[in-house]
Parts: structure tokens; C-alpha cells; sequence
């Protein structure tokens, strides 16, 4: 059985260097870096294990269908965020760019594959 804690690493550099890119991602193109298909059960503990850095650069993983991080302030979106997820998911995107890539614009989300 495969640990989350052994994925952390790994993870957390291709969203760093992601960010300071500038750019977003979908979990079908992160779990291709690692060899993890888009529904692999272990992302949410991965993630959360990354999100406890502040800013919180799992915010640029989407969901290719909706557009949306998985799960927002640690709480799953089922694909359809609140208005209070919304705003903190956008906040924390702006945080996200402003620490990895100034200057850079934020984009806007939902942003579909």
C-alpha cells in the first residue's frame, strides 16, 4: 500500500514550479507527472498535506469539468462551490500569484479545461 506522505514532495515542487509559472492545473496533468490517474484516492491527502503551507498553492489543481479546486478551505465542492468558496478560492489564487509570481495576473475562475 502506497503512502500519501511519500507523494508530498513531488507534488508540492510541480505546483510550486506551476506557480511561479503562472500557470493553473488539472489533476489529470499533476497526476501525469507522478504517475496518478485524475481520480487516484489518495489527492485529497496529498493536497491537504501541501495546503497546510500558507499560501495555499493547491488552490491552482481544478477540475477539468468544472473549473473549481476539488475542495476549497479543506471542503469539498462536489463541483459546485458556495459563494463563500467561491470568494475564498479566488482570494487565496491572488495570495498564490502575488507570492510565486508577481506581477503575473490572476486569472479568474472557473477556468474549464
Amino acid at each position: 500500500m502506497s503512502s500519501a506522505s511519500q507523494f508530498v514532495p513531488p507534488v508540492r515542487k510541480e505546483l510550486e514550479n506551476l506557480a511561479r509559472a503562472g500557470c493553473m492545473t488539472y489533476y489529470k496533468d499533476l497526476g501525469a507527472t507522478i504517475g496518478k490517474p485524475p481520480r487516484w484516492t489518495l489527492w485529497k491527502a496529498v493536497l491537504d498535506e501541501i495546503s497546510h503551507t500558507k499560501p495555499d498553492v493547491t488552490i491552482i489543481v481544478l477540475q477539468a469539468n468544472t473549473g473549481w479546486p476539488g475542495q476549497i478551505d479543506y471542503s469539498a465542492t462536489g463541483g459546485k462551490p458556495t459563494p463563500a468558496q467561491k470568494k475564498f478560492a479566488q482570494d487565496e489564487l491572488a495570495k498564490v500569484f502575488n507570492a510565486y509570481c508577481p506581477g503575473k495576473p490572476v486569472p479568474q475562475l472557473p477556468i474549464k479545461r
